[in-house]
């Protein structure tokens, strides 16, 4: 099959931009309030904004109504309204398969009883939480970082670095460095991705920041293998000029 051309590619990315806010943004955002019109509104904003991985208005709503910032063309678990733990913050170009769960806070080991009847409020007991809420111990996800099916992240983890690999069922009990692979339960260190001269150089290209319409004039950095010639492209002085991502 034939790949489609550079000035085809630019066009559809445009086009995908161009949709990724709606005529009814200003409304639909605000009436996710109310319960009863999530399922609507959210089936709307996927034909209307180009389904989750574009739609600008559904990342306002999980800053709005859930304390979860998610950057763009980022997709998976991270988009499900209400899954992720207040305080959370995602990058751009994350990949972040199914059965994703992050835990900000553990049960008090230090007092007689661990039961969520002494330190919850919402089990009715108490006025309000004895131990920290989860947005004071948030979790950062760095750019263009892939999370594998059923991984799971525990409170002492608070950052998982750019361009990090998280392995499908890893239990992540500690910080993750950028352009790392880990696996496994505790999930520890398998490699780094690339040398430390690549690292260094896609780092000062940022190209997480860059729209998807002008990343996409580079089609052929991202599809091949990296290597220091590659990048090169990304770090020219014309890169500065690159439309960057809102927000980022």
């Amino acid at each position: 099959m034939n790949q489609p051309g550079p000035d085809y590619l630019i066009q559809w990315a445009k086009s995908c931009q161009r949709r990724s806010r709606c005529a009814l943004s200003g409304m639909l955002a605000p009436l996710y309030r109310l319960r009863a019109a999530r399922f609507i509104i959210r089936r709307i904003l996927d034909k209307m904004e180009g389904g989750k991985m574009f739609s600008r208005t559904l990342r306002e709503i999980l800053i709005r109504q859930y304390g979860v910032t998610v950057g763009m063309y980022s997709y998976g678990e991270c988009l499900k309204p209400g899954l992720l733990p207040r305080g959370t913050r995602i990058g751009n170009y994350c990949s972040i398969a199914a059965g994703l769960r992050i835990h900000r806070r553990n049960h008090p080991t230090d007092r007689v009883s661990q039961h969520p009847f002494f330190y919850n409020q919402q089990c009715g007991l108490i006025a309000e939480d004895s131990i920290e809420e989860d947005a004071s111990n948030p979790l950062e996800i760095g750019h263009d970082v892939w999370i594998g099916t059923g991984a799971i992240v525990l409170p002492k983890c608070r950052r998982i670095g750019n361009g990090a690999v998280v392995g499908a069922g890893s239990v992540v009990t500690r910080d993750v460095e950028p352009f790392t692979i880990v696996a496994g339960n505790p999930a520890h260190f398998i490699k780094h991705r690339f040398p430390p001269e690549v690292i260094e150089r896609i780092n000062a290209s940022e190209w997480w920041n860059i729209e998807l319409s002008e990343l996409v004039r580079h089609f052929p950095v991202f599809v091949n293998p990296a290597s220091l010639e590659s990048i090169e492209r990304l770090t020219e002085p014309r890169a500065s000029q690159h439309s960057r991502i809102a927000g980022s």
